[in-house]
């Protein structure tokens, strides 16, 4: 089998990636050893991200974030829930964070309005009674499966190739670099290989493997984080508190239950999907704080996934102790050309990031690829809707 490009992993990235090639005419094959969505793309709360959570913290990550939602919600409304956000000061959080979160927002250009206590608690009145402030901002809820099912079919539209519950055993190469990849159907067992000019590592928190069965060697921090759904919505809007990021401070009322997460564990397994008896009594007494009614709510299902995240700066800060809040590391991403780095041409790697940010994170990996391939073609996907599944 030949194409122009393999990109390994089917999240949101790795689909993005496939549309964003796709639309510029490039012959595109992804290849994915689960089914679309099932990594770290199906594994989160539901949000998508104005980029007021880390106005405080991350800006450049807050403004990738606020960018990036005002096109996801022209371009692919039909995945979204606009529930719209209510950033809440309960009565633990410190007033002092108030200002600088403010001054945050406008430097991100996130809008912003302030609500009466009484009107907030009017609008969702399982909030805490003793809520002191409480400011509107435009989140929506992002049904991620759909995202990842909405991008292989427009991908695939544009003539792209999707060989799902296929896993990369190995890579081809000469002295020039990686020349394609062996693939096997974890169905079937049947091994493919596929002759490419470029491979793209989309991988999620798996990249680093990826890279090493290609020879290229980076370092990632993985963070892992819990997330509770419990029975009905709760809310109608997105609650967050207002603080710095930390663990239980977000509900997303999504489809028909109510979302409570997260927390902040390192791991060095990519597939680390445990959620441990602290994990859950952390998220609901801190939730409790903002919404004290949910501990007499039915916890229906939990899960955990692992954030992909690439920031050198905090990984030894992330190796000790056996709770370090990886929210240190910085939200945004890095596209690593290996030829450059590493010597070894035809293969590019994206990491870090987030959900909200796929179709950015697909757009400068895109980029790097056609200037590669020696393509001329820009990028589409700002304006390109995104076929309904």
């Amino acid at each position: 089998m030949e194409t122009d490009v393999v990109v390994i992993g089917g999240g949101a990235t790795g689909a993005g990636v496939a549309w964003d090639l796709s639309l510029r005419g490039i012959d595109v094959t992804l290849v994915e050893m689960g089914d679309m969505g099932t990594g770290t793309s199906g594994r989160y709360h539901g949000l998508l991200h104005t980029g007021a959570r880390y106005v405080a913290s991350d800006l450049t990550s807050a403004r990738e974030c606020f960018q990036e939602h005002t096109i996801i919600r022209r371009v692919a409304p039909h995945v979204l829930d606009d529930t719209g956000g209510l950033f809440v000061l309960s009565p633990s959080d410190e007033e002092e964070f108030v200002d600088g979160w403010l001054d945050g927002c406008e430097a991100a250009n996130i809008p912003v309005q302030e609500l009466d206590a009484s009107e907030a608690l009017d609008r969702e009145p399982l909030l805490h009674p003793g809520t002191r402030r409480a400011f509107e901002v435009p989140d929506a809820a992002c049904d991620s499966f759909s995202l990842c099912g909405a991008l292989r079919r427009s991908a695939e539209s544009e003539g792209a190739k999707f060989l799902v519950y296929h896993k990369v055993e190995g890579f081809h190469g000469d002295n020039g670099g990686i020349t394609g990849v062996r693939a096997t159907d974890l169905r079937s067992g049947e091994t493919q290989d596929i002759r490419c000019s470029m491979v793209v590592n989309a991988a999620g928190p798996w990249a680093a493997e990826v890279g090493n069965a290609a020879g290229v060697e980076f370092g990632m921090v993985l963070s892992r984080g819990a997330m509770l759904a419990f029975n009905g919505r709760w809310t109608s809007a997105i609650v967050s508190r207002l603080r710095p990021p930390g663990d239980g401070d977000i509900f997303v009322p999504l489809g028909y239950s109510g979302v409570a997460g997260t927390t902040s564990v390192p791991t060095d397994d990519p597939g680390d999907t445990r959620i441990e008896d602290w994990e859950r009594e952390r998220i609901i007494s801190e939730t409790e704080t903002f919404l004290p009614g949910i501990r007499r709510g039915k916890i229906l299902r939990s899960w955990a996934g692992v954030r992909p995240l690439y920031d050198p700066d905090t990984q030894s800060d992330s190796a000790e102790g056996t709770h370090v809040d990886n929210r240190k590391a910085t939200r945004t991403f890095d596209v690593l050309d290996h030829e450059e780095e590493d010597g070894v041409g035809g293969i590019l790697t994206i990491v870090g990031g987030k959900l909200t940010t796929f179709r950015l994170m697909a757009e400068k990996t895109s980029d790097a690829a056609c200037e590669k391939l020696g393509v001329d073609k820009t990028c589409l996907t700002a304006e390109a809707e995104i076929l309904a599944t």
